[in-house]
């Protein structure tokens, strides 16, 4: 099955179409150090200019990040997991997302036991031919290896509300039950 691929390097983005073996995207990513990708384009981060390929053979070491695409996997994998906003420094990307984690460990060190992390709900800031550039994504995958800074975050840097703020006018004349 091909699914839409984007991917981000140091110095260029690459977009194109990968075969999936695998139950999602992010199984293919971890568990290979390479893979192909169909009607390949690279544009440069600096000055923005497109190459294009019919195809090209992608290495994992020199991705930062990819969106994730195509299935989400067989639904019973899926583990009990609370969210955590992060911020990700990853080349030069920066990452705002929620970072899935088990209730009972540090999510921050799990970029020390998975080659792939995921970040739902993201935002992806970068420059692209010196111009600012802010890029949403249901999930991003981040490659381990590369990440620089990988921080808590709120949920306002999210732009994330935690509750509605409602004022509620109090009469004067009402009765103060609240030291009962």
């Amino acid at each position: 099955m091909l699914i839409p691929f984007s991917g981000y390097a140091e110095d260029c983005t690459v977009s194109g179409q990968v075969g999936l073996d695998q139950d999602r995207l992010s199984d293919l990513l971890s568990s290979s150090d390479e893979f192909e990708v169909d009607g390949a384009a690279f544009r440069a981060l600096d000055d923005g200019h497109v190459v294009e390929t019919a195809s090209a053979t992608i290495l994992r070491q020199d991705l930062c990040l990819v969106t994730a695409s195509g299935p989400r996997g067989r639904p019973e994998r899926r583990l009990w997991t609370r969210q955590y906003p992060v911020r990700a420094s990853v080349g030069p990307y920066v990452v705002l997302g929620y970072l899935h984690a088990p209730p009972t460990i540090d999510p921050l060190k799990t970029a020390d036991r998975r080659p792939i992390l995921a970040l739902t709900s993201s935002t992806v800031e970068y420059a692209l031919a010196g111009e600012a550039r802010r890029e949403s994504a249901e999930a991003i995958l981040v490659n381990s290896a590369k990440i620089d800074v990988l921080e808590a975050a709120t949920d306002a840097d999210l732009g994330i509300a935690k509750a509605p703020e409602l004022s509620v006018p109090i009469d004067p004349r009402s009765k103060d039950l609240t030291s009962i």
